[in-house]
């Protein structure tokens, strides 16, 4: 008898210091009118003593205090990458002053500044580089473990690692704004943003916790009923009062969901709401705008064909000196080529524009003409129907350049591809979605890109209010469609769209405030590591819902029968889901996506021209699908042979590297 009642003295003392936090919580909740689990606890622990089970409640509740504690700490790992991205970058920036640099916070850094960056020194701020060049390290801010190299007009985020060479930058944003603050404040905002499941489950355990209180209690009462042991049932209403708490339940979801978010933000990728993650279930086809998404938006010189003893070299000269003195876009691509070629301006003299068709001008008394192919035709020129019609297929922009006389040649114009177009493609149908390509640009160039992607279906020349109808259409057939863009005319595309995804550095200020999704680089695989995370999100939190509910269910069942012990019911029923329901949640911070890392460097060499150095001719470097043909030994192959990989098929065109004019070996520069 003495040895009972100092179990139970020895059992207060353990309450009252391992229980006291879940003890305050409780009578908080009280205050409040709730009805919690830190209350049911409580309740059960109290009323062991009534029946000399206080070692048992003492344990029960020291389980369920060392349970709580796990889940603030795991939850605060999650939340704490909040914390974590906004230290990423640095306190102080190197201004740029008359006579030096100068240490300053970065905080009172005004945008438009100069900040030297020093080899081995986190970035500051946001900025482009206006002076020097080096690799840098943006795995904290877009997920690329691979080196970067930036050079001159290239832009940098802050807390990206600068590598290799000090660089001067120009300030583009005020610390408060850079990219990692604003990747922080999305994950902030996004963790508040709940989930319709979440708020169902919140609202089910709102009412589910009072009325396990209740059934515990008619547990209680059923031996004044039928006449059974009172002790026995009184124990087993006490077990189902623990068992049945619904810790695990509110757990399953708000807990994936934050390490969901944590994990995409490192990725360089942001989702403005839990509900974002949730709606990729319900996504069948995948809409996407061409220029700026699909492609780089820069247009580059694809071909050049010659006619009447004119030579490439010359046309690309002609055309870039008269086009130096426009500011059509078109014509400021063929400009930078040929400075790239190292060719000599030519003086013009009478130069003319003429609206909506061209240009004209003298070179050494020679009139020539550079603009459209209605252009050239009132001039009387005869295009070949073979070169047109190839130029058709090809996707690109033709420019016409001739002089008084004849047709002298044709210049190819078309935006560059990105690398990680087909990827993105190719791994979406793998998924099991449809695509297709909605754009504002004329049906031969999309088509040429469509096709280029195996896109699915290819509507051309949209504007805007026919995008958008596009997308009213594919939500008539198809259960969700998400949308892709990055332009003002894709604003209200991405508005209707069930899902938008738009591509941050590209993507204007209208865009990013329309999108539910930004891609901070233009890595367009980031939409394929985004579409895995979130549905190994949902199954996550489908296993964690079951898993809850099946283990309650059958402890309870085990309660009612008499074949569970208190301590059991905590260590196991409900400390021990609890703690699977964390960890399992967590393992989505070990997500990896399976693809081949990709280095960008294979295909962005210096070089721009082959040349013969026997006949001093020179020539543009061949493309195949969409980019420049890259070097491989004797031979020019496709960039996809050089990036083959899961999610991309290898290339097998190949090109011989022999002049074409005497045969000898030619040189990539």
């Amino acid at each position: 008898f003495e040895l009972i009642y100092i179990d139970q003295i020895l059992a207060i003392f353990s309450i009252l210091l391992s229980g006291s936090g879940v003890m305050k919580e409780a009578f908080e909740d009280i205050m409040e009118k709730k009805i919690t689990a830190n209350i049911l606890m409580l309740i059960a622990a109290i009323a062991s003593f009534f029946i000399f089970h206080g070692q048992e409640g003492a344990t029960a509740l020291l389980l369920y205090a060392i349970a709580e504690r796990l889940e603030e700490i795991t939850a605060g790992k999650s939340r704490n990458a909040i914390k974590e991205l906004l230290e990423l970058a640095p306190d102080f920036a190197l201004l740029k002053i008359e006579n030096g640099y100068k240490n300053v916070l970065s905080e009172e850094v005004e945008i438009g500044s100069i900040v030297g960056i020093k080899p081995g020194m986190k970035v500051p701020l946001d900025g482009i580089i206006v002076k020097g060049g080096s690799y840098f390290d943006e795995s904290a801010i877009t997920g690329e473990s691979i080196p970067v190299f930036k050079t001159e007009g290239g832009e940098i985020f802050a807390a990206s690692l600068n590598s290799d060479s000090f660089v001067d930058i120009e300030v583009i944003r005020e610390s408060k704004n850079t990219i990692v603050a604003q990747i922080a404040e999305s994950v902030k905002f996004a963790q508040q943003n709940k989930s319709d499941k979440e708020r169902f489950i919140e609202k089910f355990a709102k009412y589910y916790t009072p009325i396990i209180l209740f059934s515990s209690i008619f547990v209680m009462i059923i031996p004044l009923l039928f006449n059974l042991n009172f002790y026995d049932w009184f124990y087993r209403g006490l077990i189902l009062l623990v068992v049945s708490c619904p810790c695990a339940l509110t757990l399953s979801t708000p807990l994936a969901n934050i390490a969901s978010l944590t994990k995409q933000a490192r990725e360089g990728i942001l989702i403005k709401g839990n509900k974002f993650i949730e709606k990729i279930q319900d996504i069948e086809v995948f809409a996407f705008d061409k220029t700026g998404t699909l492609t780089e938006g820069n247009l580059k010189l694809f071909d050049v064909i010659v006619y009447n003893g004119a030579t490439k070299t010359d046309i690309i000269n002609i055309a870039a000196s008269l086009e130096s003195l426009s500011e059509h876009p078109i014509g400021k691509t063929i400009v930078n080529y040929a400075k790239e070629m190292k060719l000599p301006f030519l003086s013009i003299d009478n130069f003319e524009v003429i609206k909506g068709k061209g240009i004209k001008g003298e070179i050494d008394g020679e009139v020539f003409y550079v603009g459209s192919q209605n252009f050239i035709k009132e001039l009387g020129y005869k295009i070949p129907d073979g070169d047109m019609k190839e130029i058709e297929n090809s996707g690109t922009t033709p420019i016409f350049l001739g002089n008084s006389k004849n047709l002298l040649g044709i210049l190819s114009i078309r935006d560059v591809l990105r690398v990680s177009a087909p990827i993105l493609i190719k791994g979406l149908k793998k998924r099991g979605y449809k695509t297709v390509l909605i754009s504002g640009d004329n049906q031969r160039v999309c088509n040429s890109i469509g096709s280029c992607l195996d896109i699915d279906q290819i509507l051309g020349e949209h504007l805007p209010e026919q995008k958008l109808q596009e997308i009213q259409n594919l939500k008539e057939r198809y259960k969700g469609v998400a949308m892709v863009g990055d332009g003002i005319n894709d604003a209200p595309a991405l508005a209707l769209a069930d899902l938008s995804i738009a591509i941050g550095t590209s993507a204007t200020d209208i865009t990013l405030e329309t999108a539910d999704i930004i891609i901070i680089n233009d890595d367009l695989k980031k939409i394929l590591t985004y579409i895995d995370i979130s549905k190994k999100t949902n199954r996550k939190i489908k296993q964690n819902v079951w898993t809850s509910i099946l283990v309650k269910v059958s402890f309870a069942i085990l309660t009612v029968l008499g074949l569970m012990t208190l301590w059991i019911a905590v260590g196991v029923g409900d400390m021990g889901v609890s703690i699977l329901v964390l960890f399992n949640s967590l393992s989505i911070f070990r997500y990896k996506f399976l693809y081949k890392e990709i280095s960008t460097e294979e295909l962005e060499s210096e070089a721009k021209l082959v040349i013969c150095r026997n006949c001093e001719t020179k020539d543009i470097i061949p493309q195949h699908h969409g980019r420049d043909m890259i070097k491989k030994g004797d031979k020019l192959t496709c960039w996809q042979n050089i990036l083959s990989s899961d999610e991309l098929e290898s290339c097998s065109k190949e090109l011989p590297l022999h002049c074409p004019y005497c045969q000898e070996k030619l040189e990539i520069e």
